[in-house]
Formats: structure tokens, C-alpha cells, sequence
């Protein structure tokens, strides 16, 4: 027997370090976010994205986009006199100033858009983060609001026993009691799994290995400012999409224009030695850029006006956002300060009347359960008014 106490004693000692290592972290919403933004697979993938497009601008800024070319012919020649013949040939060819600078600028263009776009992931992710931040901290508040209305049928059950011990009430009295603590205890229970489920989910969100836990109020809402000018990076994707666009216009357009490179050779010829030099140009008879100039006049067209449509949407959904968070806030704060107080006095007056006979139970059970509805469909507005803000920080471009 010490044996065995002495191995669990040591199975317990070696087992506290790893306890004291889950304890869980204490998140609030402005660490979340902040985790998002340094950890999230999401946002560092479409970062990484930027590095590859601007592998695009190292090759269009090189001094010359074409490589020398070098030629080398040889051969023996037959007669009166055998002689070897031989000759080399370099060439180089020029790009048009304007082409480079209109190839530069479509590369930039593209390194814009991929920095757009990772805001835009930031942006959704930051999204889905507070979401489940708020969904979490709105399961911890239906836990409270469960507890609260077991402990007053904890206090009701005692009363009933107390009464029932005097000979005030019946038997029925003392099992309404109880069956109404067992099923508030049911409803701390459902509570409690939700609040476990919702806060495994922002773990595995945030890349945490030990456990989280969120600290914050559903009455926490921050001030949100009505910005008069929408930034948002998904409009700026399309206004870098279009700047590409109009730089592969210009690009096509240079191919009206010939294209030159210079050319100097060698050659060796019966004994003779040639030096020449000279210009190559390629001349657009029949290649003058007709598709390239299409299809970018057909792009910059579809853009402006995915662009403006979707400049249309945003207004639309930021005015719609601001009505919806503005209605919700106010419908909050009238039913905090309407209805809460008079519930809360309503369940002091209930259990002071049935502890001195004034009621029975089942009126006191019903006030109870009026009670609970009420916390809980103030929970539900409190966690609607939250999420609205979400949505309009999010449509509105606070968060990216």
C-alpha cells in the first residue's frame, strides 16, 4: 500500500509542470486580432505572394530585356589555294524607352495588386477572428445568465424545504423545486459546452496549443468611427489592376514601332579580313499589336466599370451597416434600461413573496423562467449589435 501511494505521489509530482503548462491563455479582442495578423497561415501565404510578383519588376527594370547573340561560322575553301574561312558575328537589340517604362509599370502594378489583395485576406480573417472572439464571449454570458437563474432556483428549493419542513406547503411544492434546479443546472451545462466548443474553435484559429479563455463584455462596444471616405483594398486591387491595364495598353502600342539592335562582325575571307557593322530593324507590316491592343482597350473597360460597381456596393452595404448597428445599439440600450431592472426587481419581490406565502411556487417558477428569457434575449441583442459592428468594420476598411 505505501508503495502504492508513494508511485501515485510521484505520478502527481512529475505530473504538475505539465498541468501548470495548459493553463489557458487570456485573450482580449485586440490580442486576437493581433495574433491573426502575425500567425494567421492565411495572411502570411498571400504575403508571401508579393515576393513572387516582384520577381516580375527585377526583370523588367534590367537595362536591356534581350541577351547579345553571338554567331560563329566557319568552312574550308577548295581551288588553286585551299584556305579555312571563318567569321563571328554580335548582335545586340534595343528595346524602346517607352516599352521598358510601360513594362516597369505593369510589373509594379501587379506587385500593388498582391498587396492589395493580402489586405483584403487580412481583412476577412480579422473578421472571421472577432466573430468567433464575440461568439465566444457571448457563450461565457449565457453561462453567467444560467448560473444566475440556478441560483435563484438553488434559493427557491431551499425555501420550499424550509416551508415544507414547517408544514406550510405540500410535498408537489419541494419536487417542483428540485426539478427546477435540475433543469437549470441542465441549462449551466449546455451553456458550458457551448462556451468549451466556442473557444477550442479561436484556439484552433489562432495556431494556439494550449487552451485560450476571452476576456471582454458584449457591453464593450467601441466607438466606431463614420469614416467619409471608404478605403478598401479590394477596390484598390481593381485600381492597380487597371493601372496594369492601361500600362499594357501602352505596351501594345509600341508595337507600331520597329524594333532595332545593332550588329558587328568579323570574317576572314582567302587571306582577306572583313570588318562590318550595322543596324537590324524589324519592320510591323503586319504585326502592329492588333491583339495585344484589343484585348487591353477590353480590360480597361471591364475593370472601370467592375470598379465602379463595386465602389456602388460598398456605399450601398456601409450606409446599410451603420442604419443596422445604429437600430441594434439603440434597441440594446432601451431594453437595458427599460427591462432589465424591472426583471431583476421582479425576481427579488417573487422570492420574498413566496418565502413569506404570498405566491406559489408555479408563479414564482414563471417569473423566474420570464427572467431567463429576458437575459437571454438581451444576450442575444447585445451579441447582434457586436457583429453588426463587426460587419461595418470590416465593409467599412477599419480593419486591414
Amino acid at each position: 500500500m505505501n508503495r502504492i501511494r508513494a508511485l501515485a505521489g510521484f505520478v502527481l509530482l512529475a505530473g504538475l509542470p505539465a498541468i501548470a503548462q495548459q493553463q489557458p491563455v487570456v485573450l482580449t479582442l485586440e490580442g486576437a486580432l493581433e495574433r491573426a495578423r502575425q500567425l494567421s497561415p492565411a495572411i502570411l501565404a498571400a504575403r508571401m505572394r508579393i515576393d513572387e510578383t516582384r520577381g516580375r519588376v527585377i526583370g523588367a527594370t534590367l537595362p536591356l530585356a534581350a541577351n547579345p547573340t553571338v554567331e560563329l561560322e566557319g568552312g574550308r575553301r577548295s581551288g588553286e589555294t585551299s584556305t579555312t574561312d571563318y567569321g563571328v558575328a554580335i548582335g545586340q537589340d534595343f528595346e524602346l524607352p517607352s516599352r521598358r517604362r510601360a513594362r516597369i509599370d505593369a510589373a509594379r502594378a501587379g506587385v500593388a495588386q498582391e498587396e492589395q489583395r493580402a489586405r483584403d485576406v487580412e481583412r476577412e480573417t480579422l473578421r472571421e477572428v472577432a466573430t468567433s472572439f464575440l461568439r465566444a464571449v457571448e457563450a461565457g454570458e449565457r453561462v453567467s445568465a444560467a448560473s444566475g437563474g440556478k441560483q435563484l432556483a438553488e434559493e427557491a428549493a431551499r425555501i420550499a424545504d424550509r416551508r415544507y419542513a414547517a408544514g406550510d406547503v405540500a410535498q408537489l411544492d419541494v419536487n417542483l423545486a428540485r426539478t427546477a434546479v435540475a433543469r437549470a443546472d441542465a441549462e449551466v451545462r449546455i451553456a458550458e459546452a457551448a462556451l468549451r466548443g466556442q473557444l477550442i474553435h479561436l484556439q484552433v484559429l489562432l495556431g494556439f496549443a494550449e487552451p485560450v479563455t476571452v476576456r471582454g463584455s458584449l457591453r464593450d462596444e467601441t466607438s466606431i468611427a463614420r469614416p467619409e471616405t471608404i478605403d478598401r483594398p479590394d477596390v484598390r486591387v481593381l485600381d492597380a489592376e487597371i493601372a496594369e491595364a492601361e500600362a499594357d495598353m501602352r505596351l501594345a502600342r509600341t508595337l507600331r514601332w520597329p524594333e532595332f539592335g545593332v550588329r558587328a562582325s568579323y570574317a576572314r575571307e582567302e587571306g582577306d579580313r572583313i570588318l562590318l557593322g550595322g543596324v537590324g530593324l524589324t519592320l510591323p507590316v503586319f504585326n502592329r499589336g492588333q491583339e495585344a491592343t484589343a484585348v487591353a482597350e477590353a480590360r480597361l473597360m471591364r475593370l472601370r466599370a467592375e470598379r465602379e460597381a463595386l465602389q456602388q456596393t460598398i456605399d450601398a452595404d456601409v450606409r446599410g451597416a451603420i442604419a443596422t448597428h445604429d437600430a441594434l445599439r439603440d434597441a440594446a440600450s432601451a431594453f437595458e434600461r427599460n427591462v432589465l431592472p424591472l426583471v431583476e426587481e421582479n425576481e427579488r419581490l417573487a422570492l420574498e413573496s413566496y418565502d413569506v406565502g404570498q405566491i406559489g411556487l408555479g408563479e414564482l417558477l414563471l417569473v423566474r423562467r420570464e427572467a431567463f428569457d429576458a437575459r437571454r434575449a438581451f444576450i442575444d441583442q447585445l451579441i447582434e449589435m457586436r457583429l453588426a459592428e463587426v460587419e461595418l468594420r470590416t465593409k467599412s476598411g477599419v480593419w486591414q
